[in-house]
């Protein structure tokens, strides 16, 4: 009898797969044909299928694991940032007055009138030796000619007097129309802090540029670290230029699905959501728009996440009140939790602040109840992060069965522990990353980078790995008893992260029928010492069995 999946496209032999399916834990061998996975054993049984035009690779022995998956980052926003901004990144730019030259040094290149951009890092007010950002006179010192913006992460921003006139603020406003908080000083004069105000600045990347980072720019970047799937976030306005990219003829060396934001309160959106599906002659596994996003909160590393309790001490900076800000109240998050499951779409609630993280377990709750749709997936974004109260954990482990996903970033461990204990205090803080709480919980973490271009660090995979697996943060061993082991770790980049963008039956392990991506590591991550996590790298990835990324 005929072998009906003999003459294969390729096939991988001896290599030491983790192919994290508990049927068939380690394998030797893998056979792909038309992107797929055909045969998953041994060396004799997947030999067996090869033809006579099939290509045969020798893996000499290496690790082998799925395809890793950002769950959740901001890729066209990376790709211009680190290509375009003023880099005032932490550690290699440490105070406000290396900032504010190289802010003056790109303004004297740069025409009168347009737009310059600076990314610091998260938290650069706890870490600049100033204690402090830059202010808004500051910046117009540096850049008198030139509306600037200065990201303190992505929640948080400086701005100057020229931008502010560019965007019409004026005194006594607090609001901006796409969601953004102004402060004011005491005569109700703009400070030039912004929170949460990057949708309402007027300047982006052309469409032309967002196809060249679809294409190439994305994948180069994100392939060298073994990722050959992302959930991209994106604005609605860069929608038309992933839908024309989706229609190429070559398909781009990452898998692309795709969640939507119009304004950061969820307001904006279309009451259908159709008008951002990917047109007729895309292929779906390559592009997929499958959901949109909304912001509860701010980010408590600039201390902007909604808090029950006020951060302690007080910056310049600080939102009225001390507790953060609350970008989308309940009712609205109410209704954007609705507007997703009546379009059968994953809803992705931004909830950072422990008040935050209740309002987005409220909105699901109600989207729950009333919700007259087959599950759908629900999605709390940097769930536990900062603080995690018991009753949430309970709230969550309950609204599993409804669909709950949560995704976390587990990078932050590495760059803002110290901040948080700054910020919060040693109580507070030591609730946030419990990793290791969430499994046993059965949350199932969906690990991410959160890429903006704000870390450029951060979409390294191994030095995050290492932090869940040692614990090991920026300010010594962090509540070591939430460690988790090197297996579950792969897991929360992989099938994990597959279940959370809805692709757990086709991507995240490495099955007969799923989609043949894989990493090809340098060292074996299971035997490697866990402190030297950091240094594995990544020898070859394999999207759809086709090499996307070489070393050599």
């Amino acid at each position: 009898m005929d072998d009906p999946i003999a003459d294969v496209d390729i096939v991988f032999l001896s290599g030491a797969f983790t192919t994290l399916d508990n049927t068939k834990p380690e394998v030797e061998a893998v056979a792909v044909r038309d992107g797929r996975f055909v045969a998953v054993g041994s060396n004799a049984e997947v030999r067996a299928h090869a033809g006579d035009a099939t290509r045969v690779v020798d893996l000499g022995g290496r690790r082998v694991v799925p395809g890793l998956i950002d769950a959740h980052c901001h890729p066209v926003e990376t790709l211009w940032m680190k290509d375009d901004w003023v880099d005032a990144r932490y550690p290699g730019t440490d105070s406000v007055a290396t900032t504010l030259d190289k802010l003056h040094e790109r303004a004297a290149a740069t025409p009168g009138g347009e737009w310059i951009f600076v990314a610091c890092v998260s938290a650069s007010e706890n870490k600049f030796v100033e204690k402090r950002l830059p202010t808004r006179s500051e910046l117009d010192a540096a850049a008198p000619d030139n509306p600037v913006i200065l990201g303190n992460g992505t929640h948080m921003a400086i701005v100057n007097t020229a931008a502010i006139q560019v965007l019409g603020i004026e005194n006594g406003q607090t609001q901006l129309p796409k969601g953004g908080t102004v402060l004011l000083d005491d005569h109700g004069n703009p400070t030039g802090v912004i929170t949460d105000g990057f949708a309402d600045i007027p300047s982006a990347p052309q469409q032309s540029e967002i196809a060249g980072y679809l294409s190439r720019g994305i994948p180069e970047f994100w392939n060298q670290y073994g990722y050959t799937s992302m959930l991209a976030i994106t604005p609605h306005q860069v929608v038309p230029a992933v839908q024309a990219a989706s229609t190429n003829r070559i398909p781009p060396n990452i898998r692309y699905s795709v969640s939507v934001w119009a304004a950061p309160n969820g307001q904006g959106f279309p009451d259908d959501l159709n008008d951002f599906e990917m047109p007729a002659g895309s292929n779906p596994d390559y592009f997929k728009f499958i959901g949109i996003k909304a912001w509860i909160d701010g980010e408590n590393d600039c201390r902007t996440g909604y808090m029950y309790e006020p951060y302690l001490g007080h910056f310049d900076i600080d939102p009225p009140g001390g507790r953060g800000t609350l970008v989308t109240p309940q009712d609205q998050a109410d209704a954007f939790a609705d507007l997703a499951d009546a379009n059968g779409r994953i809803a992705m609630l931004h909830c950072s602040g422990d008040a935050a993280v209740d309002i987005g377990l409220s909105a699901y709750e109600h989207s729950a109840s009333s919700s007259s749709r087959n599950v759908t997936i629900r999605r709390i974004e940097h769930f536990g992060m900062f603080q995690l109260r018991e009753t949430q954990l309970a709230r969550a482990k309950s609204l599993v069965p409804e669909g709950l996903r949560i995704s976390v970033q587990p990078i932050w461990l590495t760059e803002l522990v110290k901040a948080d204990n700054e910020n919060m205090g040693p109580e507070r803080a030591k609730t946030g990353f419990r990793f290791n709480t969430m499994i046993a919980a059965g949350l199932e973490p969906a690990a991410s980078t959160d890429m903006t271009g704000i870390y450029l660090g951060n979409v390294n995979p191994f030095t995050a790995m290492q932090a869940v697996v040692t614990r090991l943060s920026d300010d010594g061993v962090f509540e070591p008893q939430e460690a988790v082991s090197v297996e579950d770790a792969l897991r929360m980049w992989t099938i994990w992260a597959a279940k959370a963008i809805g692709e757990g039956e086709h991507r995240g392990s490495i099955e007969v029928g799923k989609l043949a991506d894989m990493a090809v590591l340098t060292d074996d991550i299971l035997t490697i010492a866990p402190e030297a996590i950091h240094t594995v790298g990544v020898e070859t990835t394999i999207v759809g069995g086709r090499v996307a990324y070489s070393r050599e």
